[in-house]
């Protein structure tokens, strides 16, 4: 895995249906701070507090393939480039497998920094939807 993209994959005893669903309808009871439709094109927008400011990141759906796939860029505005994130869902036994990967960490000019806070914060919403996935 190089610095410019990061991949995480979590096994979950839910069906594929439940993560997708956790994933996008069901997404407020877990990261109401996400902001998405599942549809190409649709705006996305993450919201958070930092330092006592609201920070932003916002882009675009570029990838939705129910129950499998969803894609989307995303930037902050001190960014000079975005970020391109992508959730695959997959068969496994009788749950799934979910692999997060994000990827353009080198265009950013504090990339290794920016990975690694990403990962902690992926792991963490990761943990969160299988959560909400298996309820």
């Amino acid at each position: 895995m190089s610095d410019d993209s990061l991949s995480l994959t979590v096994t979950s005893e839910a069906s594929i249906a439940a993560v997708w669903f956790a994933l996008t309808d069901g997404r407020n009871s877990w990261w109401p701070e996400l902001s998405l439709r599942p549809e190409v094109g649709a705006a996305v927008r993450e919201t958070w507090t930092e330092g006592g400011q609201e920070r932003y990141a916002d882009g675009h759906v570029t990838e939705a393939a129910p129950p499998n796939t969803l894609g989307f860029v995303w930037q902050q505005a001190a960014w000079p480039a975005s970020l391109h994130v992508r959730f695959d869902i997959k068969q496994a036994g009788r749950g799934s497998l979910v692999t997060l990967s994000e990827a353009g960490f080198a265009q950013l000019p504090d990339g290794s920094v920016v990975r690694s806070a990403h990962k902690d914060g992926w792991a963490f919403h990761l943990t969160n939807l299988l959560a909400a996935a298996s309820r």
